[in-house]
């Protein structure tokens, strides 16, 4: 059975613990099948007390017309303090679909952008690439981070890409003098991404001896672009990474999203060699999101460990696990009241609910491991100010 047909029936869940989890798994997996996204979305809008949690998780998934339309009939009727994370959503569809709703959209998507949609949509290739020279010059003096900018970068790179304005032997002299700086500056980053567009597979040793830096922007797309080959080459040079406290983060989640059963190994591997508890919470997590029965000796044994992970939702990652395999744990009851006791912690009363209630409900102010993380960089808070 494959990962998607073990997943698929968990997808829409009355267990919002095993929906969670599986939609977390689902995350930055580039496989994830369009129906299922408008399945969900139509799911957040039948099921409020599931819609901030699900609109946070599909936002790396392909917006296709049908969930643009889904979107566009709920939003006028959404809490106005939840609209930002479906308007977030639509800041992801493709200028040409944009383009097409436009007068569904304008009230919701910012003026700024209708010209760079205009712009990939009808531009010439020099009238793209001198707007994505200013964007990268604004990127690269911008204190703070911009995510709006970058946002605008990443389509102008997209169109590049899509029109074939860009060749390899061009990348190749980007990378080389960006390799021989201390810091990635934006455009090196952005041909990060269009390396994972294009899927150069010359590029997969150089990009994963990138684990170690300290540049989270460019690690993002690093991390991104490595996921998008779905090969075990990937797995492979990735492996050393999974090893070093300062890479274990975004090489797990490489490992993670590569769902092979030698990525299982690997990941397996470096668990057993891993010291500290830390770095096996995260190693655990990654084996869990591939829902192999081949792992539950290293799970069941974690388990026995006593503490209270300050990374990972242990329990309700190993109660998932266990859950969506159909295995039985003396402690499956235990995991899911401790995963349930967290999430009532965050209650919008503040006040502390019954354990065996099914449905907690998530406030808007709870910052969730994988969640954007508030400073505003675009990244799950575990990957920013969470580490």
């Amino acid at each position: 059975m494959t990962f998607l047909e073990k997943i698929k029936p968990h997808l829409i869940s009355d267990d919002i613990l095993i929906q969670e989890t599986v939609l977390h798994a689902l995350h930055d997996y580039p496989l994830f099948p369009e129906e299922w996204t408008v399945e969900l979305l139509k799911e957040a809008f039948r099921n409020k007390e599931k819609q901030s949690y699900i609109l946070i998780y599909v936002d790396h998934q392909t917006i296709n017309e049908e969930a643009v339309k889904v979107l566009i009939e709920n939003i006028p009727s959404m809490d106005k303090s939840k609209v930002h994370l479906a308007i977030n959503l639509l800041l992801k569809i493709e200028p040409e679909l944009a383009l097409t709703y436009r007068e569904s959209l304008e009230k919701y998507i910012p003026k700024d952008m209708w010209a760079i949609y205009e712009l990939t949509a009808n531009g010439t290739e020099e009238e793209v690439y001198m707007e994505y020279g200013g964007i990268l010059s604004d990127l690269d003096h911008a204190n703070p981070y911009q995510n709006d900018l970058y946002i605008k970068g990443k389509i102008l790179a997209a169109c590049i890409v899509k029109n074939g304005w860009v060749t390899e032997q061009e990348i190749d002299i980007i990378i080389r003098e960006e390799l021989e700086e201390q810091w990635f500056s934006y455009h090196g980053i952005l041909t990060i991404y269009m390396i994972g567009l294009l899927k150069i597979e010359k590029y997969i040793p150089m990009l994963a001896s990138m684990l170690g830096r300290d540049e989270d922007v460019l690690l993002e797309e690093v991390s991104a672009a490595l996921i998008q080959f779905q090969s075990d080459d990937v797995v492979k040079e990735v492996a050393p990474y999974l090893y070093r406290e300062d890479s274990v983060i975004f090489a797990a989640s490489v490992v993670e999203n590569i769902k092979t059963d030698f990525a299982i190994q690997v990941l397996r591997e470096a668990y057993a060699a891993a010291e500290e508890i830390g770095d096996q919470d995260i190693l655990i997590e990654s084996i869990c999101h591939h829902f192999s029965r081949e792992a539950l000796p290293e799970i069941s044994r974690h388990m026995k460990n006593e503490y209270t992970s300050n990374i990972v939702d242990i329990e309700q990652t190993v109660y998932s696990y266990y859950s969506i395999l159909g295995e039985h744990h003396p402690e499956l009851e235990f995991w899911r009241k401790a995963a349930l006791e967290r999430e009532m912690d965050f209650r919008n009363d503040g006040r502390e609910g019954t354990l065996g209630k099914p449905a907690p409900v998530r406030i808007e102010t709870k910052v969730g491991r994988n969640d954007p993380c508030p400073c505003g960089s675009g990244k799950k808070y575990k990957k920013c100010c969470g580490k």
